[in-house]
């Protein structure tokens, strides 16, 4: 038996219908979308959540992300994983890292083979132990200084660059990173080269 095009729309009308009014349709307001989809579909499935509205109480729940290799290009939407300890994005497209400036929960990031050029969001992420930017066009790491001078990274924490990016004064502000306590900060920053 054949089901018509107008009666088929009609019962999933129906049954979308029945599925707001028992679950309840979220707050606009709560609802967080993620601009890009493989960085939508990486959160689902590190929160177990395949289908439906992610609100911000879903992505609270994440706590690390693994989202490696994705062609991921836009980080938007992931503001609002506030209690993320882990972030690997290795090897994606990404270039802008502003949504990661509020973080602060961040303990360890990948960001390794990417766009990135500017890492000033990364100042205030002041629980970092550890950070990898190898790969990228970073030449300027004064938010690292930043970020070690506002209790962030310390002794024994670690930061991987691509030496062959750093501009010089690149290059002095790793000499007062990895200088001992109380002339630097006694991070481990390890100078990595593609060639």
């Amino acid at each position: 038996m054949k089901m018509n095009h107008r009666r088929f729309l009609g019962l999933l009308g129906l049954v979308v219908g029945a599925g707001i009014i028992l679950t309840g349709c979220p707050k606009s307001a709560s609802i967080v979308i993620f601009e890009d989809s493989a960085l939508d579909a990486a959160v689902r499935d590190a929160i177990g959540k395949p289908f439906g509205f992610l609100t911000q109480e879903d992505c609270k729940e994440l706590l690390a992300l693994d989202a490696r290799n994705m062609s991921i290009t836009s980080l938007e939407g992931l503001e609002n994983c506030t209690n993320l300890i882990s972030l690997d994005l290795d090897t994606n497209n990404i270039s802008d890292i502003s949504p990661l400036s509020n973080l602060i929960n961040l303990v360890y990031v990948n960001l390794d083979s990417n766009e990135i050029t500017n890492i000033a969001p990364l100042a205030g992420l002041v629980n970092l132990d550890g950070l990898s930017l190898f790969d990228n066009q970073v030449g300027d790491i004064s938010a690292l200084v930043t970020n070690a001078l506002n209790g962030g990274l310390g002794e024994n924490d670690f930061v991987i660059l691509d030496e062959d990016t750093l501009d010089e004064d690149a290059l002095q502000d790793v000499e007062l990173l990895e200088a001992a306590p109380p002339l630097g900060f006694g991070v481990n920053v390890i100078l990595a080269t593609g060639a």
